[in-house]
């Protein structure tokens, strides 16, 4: 039953939250116009904006947030600094917050009480990131990796994933490498994190021939990744 859910969740998301994904999982020229399902879900956007590579419109970016000046944040990594002109996306129902390029864009949906958000970098890296948000008390990170990789089948490819790597008692990291019948070979990295109640899964990847030379955005941008709760 959760394997069910969690594939429907990532059809209604992406048949939502049109972006311009690089690597297997994203859309591409073959976004997928809402459901009329999809469309009477409800949702809850920090930051909203259809991205979709095909759409001739111009395409509304991410903004820059305030992090919050109450509270206390545990960050996946320091070490990872990211550069001074990127922005802070922060959702507050959510309680998590984390730092991308300028000129990302992006969007959030609620399906079935998991908060989806997807965006991707600017070019060059065209990095795809997706979030995902809900509270369980009773997974491990050995789950949460799991629901990643369910989430990713629920978009039509084979994932293979790598061991979780803890960076601290509420971060952990793995590597996984995904192939789709049509769009080829992807690269990914996964960091998953746990909260009491809260659970974060975060997904970054590009086409599996271009991770390399992203592989430093995209440990910036997860290593930057922050989970808020009041003092």
């Amino acid at each position: 039953m959760k394997k069910t859910i969690l594939i429907a969740i990532a059809v209604t998301a992406i048949g939502s939250i049109t972006i311009g994904c690089s690597f297997s999982v994203g859309t591409g020229s073959n976004t997928a116009s809402p459901t009329p399902a999809a469309a009477n879900k409800s949702t809850s956007n920090t930051n909203t904006g259809s991205t979709s590579k095909t759409d001739s419109k111009p395409k509304p970016k991410l903004t820059n947030e305030t992090k919050p000046t109450d509270g206390k944040a545990v960050t996946a990594n320091k070490k990872n600094a990211v550069p001074d002109n990127w922005i802070y996306v922060y959702d507050s129902g959510k309680g998590y917050g984390f730092y991308l390029p300028e000129g990302s864009e992006g969007e959030s949906q609620t399906v079935d009480g998991i908060d989806v958000f997807a965006a991707t970098t600017p070019a060059p890296s065209e990095i795809d990131i997706f979030v995902l948000a809900y509270k369980d008390k009773t997974l491990t990170k050995e789950d949460l990796l799991n629901d990643a990789v369910e989430f990713l089948e629920g978009l039509g490819q084979k994932v293979t994933p790598g061991a979780l790597k803890a960076e601290s008692d509420e971060y952990a990291v793995a590597d996984a490498t995904t192939v789709h019948p049509s769009r080829g070979k992807g690269k990914l990295r996964i960091l998953v994190g746990t909260d009491v109640t809260d659970n974060y899964v975060m997904i970054l990847g590009t086409e599996e021939g271009r991770f390399a030379a992203n592989e430093k955005i995209i440990d910036e941008i997860w290593g930057s990744f922050e989970m808020w709760s009041q003092n």
